[in-house]
């Protein structure tokens, strides 16, 4: 038998590890498998790229567990209702920044548990306040943290939510309900507390900005719809009942003529009446229009959410408008006996 021996030059030991790499970093790369952003680093191997809005939402995210830990505000009412709704978004949240491959380790601290009672005293840290680095020699270790109030809670969540324009199309929806609910929160505490955290209305020329102005025109029929029956309902209510739904109703023809403004040309014009849904006779008729009316108005924003924050031409303008005017219906909503929720529209 005779020897046959190769005359070709022999693949040196370097040659063979790279190409055993090469082929190892070609099937991690195509079936998707990236590192984590703090794994040891591996020549060849993707690391994992940032989601869009990622920042920002990882500030909204640890503002929303601050909230849902945060103590009872006593002197607001709605303060006691808020920890779940809280706890809720942030598990939504976590949720589906994990599911877009934001590693657990960069996310805030665990989904966080209820709420404590007003009477334990719980330090908590707002996500826009950084703590001393050192303490003073003459603090107290024992002296209790006083309860953060409603406005500094809520108005960590609308600051935080000022950068997640910049997120992906498909989260912007749950992004807006969950910042109109904080919206909403403020406006229930009332305009003193509330105006500790700056939350101005939509300006004319934040509303200025619309790609499409004709997505605002189902925005406008509907509440035009809602104020005409509040309209309705309380002028058929009793005089304490009536003033209280004018001064509703002017928060309406305000959203309106902000609505309006942002649709320019594309608005439609008024209609002079509309059927009602059922007759208005009495009083409890009445408040059943009501609530049915601003039932149906909340229902179509959140209908008309991922249509207004889907071209990104449009997503500050959105972010800088969408949540106030959400939250100015659920808060009246709210009046009306409709409970606010952690996605209002969207639940």
């Amino acid at each position: 038998m005779r020897d046959v021996t190769s005359t070709g030059p022999t693949p040196s030991r370097r040659l063979v590890t790279a190409g055993a790499l090469g082929t190892v970093v070609a099937v991690l790369s195509g079936c998707g498998i990236r590192l984590e952003d703090d794994a040891p680093r591996v020549p060849l191997v993707p690391t994992r790229s940032r989601i869009d809005g990622e920042e920002a939402l990882l500030g909204l995210l640890a503002a929303l567990e601050y909230a849902a830990l945060a103590p009872v505000d006593p002197k607001v009412a709605i303060s006691s209702r808020l920890a779940p709704l809280h706890q809720r978004q942030a598990t939504v949240l976590h949720d589906a920044l994990r599911q877009r491959g934001v590693p657990e380790g960069e996310l805030p601290s665990a989904t966080p548990s209820p709420t404590p009672s007003a009477s334990v005293s719980v330090s908590v840290t707002p996500p826009s306040v950084t703590p001393p680095a050192t303490p003073s020699a003459s603090a107290s270790p024992s002296v209790p943290v006083a309860p953060a109030t409603l406005a500094t809670v809520e108005g960590s969540i609308v600051t935080a939510g000022r950068g997640c324009q910049g997120a992906e199309a498909e989260l912007r929806p749950t992004l807006l309900a969950v910042l109109a609910q904080a919206h909403a929160a403020l406006d229930l505490a009332g305009p003193t507390r509330a105006a500790a955290t700056p939350t101005p209305s939509a300006s004319p020329s934040a509303t200025q900005g619309w790609s499409t102005p004709s997505v605002l025109v189902p925005l406008i029929t509907a509440v035009r719809t809602a104020s005409y029956f509040l309209e309705v309902a309380a002028a058929r209510s009793d005089l304490a009942t009536r003033k209280v739904w004018v001064a509703h109703l002017a928060e309406l023809h305000s959203l309106t003529a902000e609505l309006v403004d942002g649709a320019g040309e594309a608005a439609p014009a008024p209609e002079l009446g509309r059927v009602l849904p059922h007759p208005v006779t009495t009083p409890a008729q009445a408040a059943t229009l009501a609530t049915e009316a601003l039932t149906t108005l909340l229902g179509a924003f959140g209908e008309a959410l991922p249509t207004l924050s889907a071209p990104d031409a449009d997503a500050g303008t959105v972010f800088a408008t969408v949540p106030h005017w959400l939250g100015t219906v659920a808060a009246l909503a709210q009046r009306h006996g409709i409970p606010l929720s952690a996605f209002p529209g969207l639940a």
